[in-house]
């Protein structure tokens, strides 16, 4: 069903407006000085958590209009993932790495605000990158195991 993905993909759309009227008020009190990162924080969970949510819910919304309720519907097997691919399923990973992109971007606006900068703001991006590295690794390991099996 498609609520999920839209239950999702609002949660996504809610913590963008949330970060966007974050960044106004902290630009409101930053006399004048602004910075890219603080103003457009928001759109790392909108363009990576809304809006990718809310396109697949209304491509299963389409896919169920067109199905037909005489065809048989197809055999589904219920898929448990176990071990370390359970600890890193995909919206586990996708979330993870929207926070850390975000919560980099917004430090790096303060700092920015601020006039100052600090060389260890490329953790954030290379810890989301980190993150998606080791989710990979696990699906691959998932599906190695999977095809090994048949």
């Amino acid at each position: 069903m498609y609520t999920s993905a839209i239950k999702t993909g609002m949660k996504y759309l809610a913590a963008s407006i949330v970060i966007a009227a974050a960044a106004a008020v902290y630009g409101l009190f930053s006399h004048g000085v602004y910075s890219y990162f603080m103003t457009y924080a928001f759109m790392i969970p909108l363009l990576g958590g809304a809006l990718p949510h809310l396109i697949a819910a209304m491509r299963r919304a389409d896919a169920d209009t067109e199905s037909s309720a005489d065809e048989p519907e197809e055999y589904t097997e219920s898929k448990t993932q176990t071990g370390f691919a359970k600890l890193f399923d995909a919206k586990d990973t996708q979330l993870a790495i929207i926070a850390t992109l975000t919560a980099g971007s917004l430090l790096k606006g303060v700092l920015d605000i601020y006039g100052t900068t600090n060389r260890l703001l490329i953790a954030y991006p290379a810890i989301a990158l980190l993150i998606l590295a080791i989710a990979l690794a696990a699906k691959c390991k998932e599906q190695y195991q999977m095809n090994k099996n048949l």
